[in-house]
């Protein structure tokens, strides 16, 4: 805090004093107080110049020693006012310094250490007491460091992009920890929340500083993990990603969206092109956002749904404007294709949706360009690892408990049997109008290791539905041996890899574990009795004749 030289003298004066040099030490005192707005102007003069090096003036232990003299000789004046100070100042200086400052490698280490300890605090308290003080106080700290650092000029907060993203991933980390955790973050302090301040530098479009917008953009998408059985995807996180405006729109315009932060785009709107730099970063966290909507949408508030609706529906527009270029485009373009029908099906399968979000969920999943789009393998005829993407896709939009981790998937709510039919039959529409039972054998019979294993993941999650279970066994193309379901899966010689048997080995444990009061009317004893072998002996299992099973 600057002084004018006549309270600098007074200072001088009163450290004179201190030392035996004459001047009444009181009297010095409260002419500052008068000049500096009582004690606590006096001690936020003082406070500052601890810190600094003990050179001519007063500071360093100058200034310790006259904030000493003060608590000794007016404790109930000073005491308290000095202590709350300390430590504010300390604990500022604390971020500042582990946060901000940090700029080599060693210092960043020391940064990464000091987050790591503070997250743990605030797990501890979360843990223990439930009450998330710490966790309060350290959003709240960091949240008034992100304002200064915004207060600087262009270039500063250029050179300061490092730390804001330090900040940016604790208060992440600190969100992951639990509903209450992410509800401060979206309280508004001073000036607006934090994660609005995070919100404003990954949605601003069009950027300045559009490496700093990827880094808050992946930030972002932290929080959209929903297969973590560690942090799983709380109420409170699920509601801010289905159902918050700011970012909605925001991730909407850097994918082409006419609208801009403070509105959506019209129906009659004319979407431009996706922004060149960070538009692929966009689409990929909408479409983990909707592959949150896939476990969440059920028990999300009426609010969040209609929200969810919106972006569903301008989400299909985006993914029509979107033209993939190369391999890597195209994998994220089937994602995100996979991962709207996929929230689309459980929206449409949910008795708690309105018949306004199940008309926008069925419209979607009735989109036969984008359904082609996705589906088709005719397309895809020379690049396997395309084609094992769509059959994995599809396989994890009709059984997503499959790729939960262990222990929640039991809770995982899937598509009905209506849906899970019609994704059935529209991967056979957008191949030609072939059987799909036909272009599954086929794929299953493929030369690519990849193809064989994206096709395994998908008879894996139509073996757990009867109705499917019925139209593979009873396709047989004609051909003699090898054409049906029954005699490609028991064929032994079928599958070469390791990884290959044991897929395979897992589709006769699903087959068997959910359909066991069905098979005894679809196939021969013979034939279950081999599978049943099979599934006590394990992946490795080789069965001594193929016939015997099938005659």
């Amino acid at each position: 805090m600057d002084v004018s030289p006549d309270s600098e003298a007074e200072l001088a004066s009163l450290l004179t004093s201190l030392s035996g040099g004459g001047t009444d030490a009181s009297a010095c005192t409260k002419a500052l107080e008068a000049k500096l707005d009582g004690p606590a102007g006096l001690v936020r003069t003082l406070l500052p110049r601890i810190w600094l090096p003990s050179n001519e003036g007063v500071v360093g232990d100058s200034a310790l020693r006259i904030l000493a003299h003060l608590v000794e000789t007016r404790p109930s004046e000073y005491m308290a006012l000095v202590a709350s100070a300390v430590r504010r100042d300390v604990q500022q200086k604390l971020f500042c310094n582990l946060l901000v400052g940090p700029n080599s490698d060693d210092q960043v280490g020391i940064a990464t250490d000091a987050s790591a300890s503070l997250l743990a605090l605030c797990k501890w308290d979360g843990d223990q007491n439930h009450s998330g003080n710490i966790a309060k106080r350290v959003l709240s700290t960091i949240d008034n460091l992100w304002h200064h650092l915004g207060q600087q000029g262009k270039e500063q907060q250029r050179q300061s992009s490092s730390s804001q993203m330090r900040i940016a991933a604790l208060m992440i980390d600190v969100c992951l920890l639990g509903g209450l955790e992410m509800s401060l973050s979206l309280s508004n302090g001073n000036s607006g929340s934090i994660m609005g301040k995070l919100l404003q530098i990954a949605l601003d479009y069009p950027n300045d500083d559009p490496l700093l917008q990827v880094s808050a953009l992946d930030q972002l998408e932290r929080l959209a993990v929903h297969d973590n059985a560690k942090y799983p995807v709380t109420a409170e996180r699920a509601d801010f990603l289905l159902g918050n405006d700011v970012l909605r729109r925001g991730l909407l315009c850097l994918v082409g969206s006419p609208g801009d932060l403070s509105r959506d785009a019209s129906a009659s709107d004319e979407w431009g092109e996706a922004d060149p730099i960070n538009g692929g970063a966009a689409l990929r966290l909408l479409t983990e956002i909707c592959r949150v909507g896939v476990s969440s949408v059920e028990s999300a508030s009426d609010a969040t749904r209609n929200k969810f609706k919106l972006l569903m529906s301008t989400f299909q527009r985006a993914l029509h404007n979107f033209n993939p270029h190369g391999e890597l485009e195209r994998l994220s373009y089937i994602y995100a294709v996979s991962a709207l029908v996929g929230s689309c099906a459980m929206v449409a399968s949910s008795s708690s949706s309105d018949a306004s979000s199940a008309n926008v969920a069925n419209t979607v999943m009735a989109d036969k360009e984008l359904l082609y789009e996705w589906l088709s393998l005719h397309s895809r005829v020379s690049q396997p690892k395309l084609k094992s993407t769509v059959l994995c896709s599809l396989s994890q939009v009709l059984e997503p408990a499959m790729w939960k981790d262990e222990g929640g998937a039991n809770t995982v709510a899937r598509p009905n049997d209506s849906i899970a039919l019609q994704l059935y039959q529209a991967f056979g529409h957008a191949n030609n109008e072939r059987d799909s039972a036909e272009l599954i054998l086929t794929s299953a019979k493929s030369p690519f290791a990849e193809e064989r294993l994206g096709v395994y993941n998908l008879l894996n999650a139509l073996v757990m539905r009867g109705m499917c279970v019925r139209m593979l066994l009873l396709y047989n193309d004609g051909q003699g041996s090898g054409s049906s379901f029954l005699e490609w899966l028991l064929n032994q010689d079928a599958e070469s890899t390791t990884e290959g048997k044991k897929v395979k080995y897992q589709i006769v444990v699903s087959l068997l574990s959910e359909n066991s009061n069905l098979l005894g009317g679809l196939l021969p004893a013979r034939a279950i009795r081999q599978l049943e072998e099979w599934k006590r002996a394990g992946p490795n299992y080789n069965a001594s004749t193929l016939e015997m099973a099938t005659e």
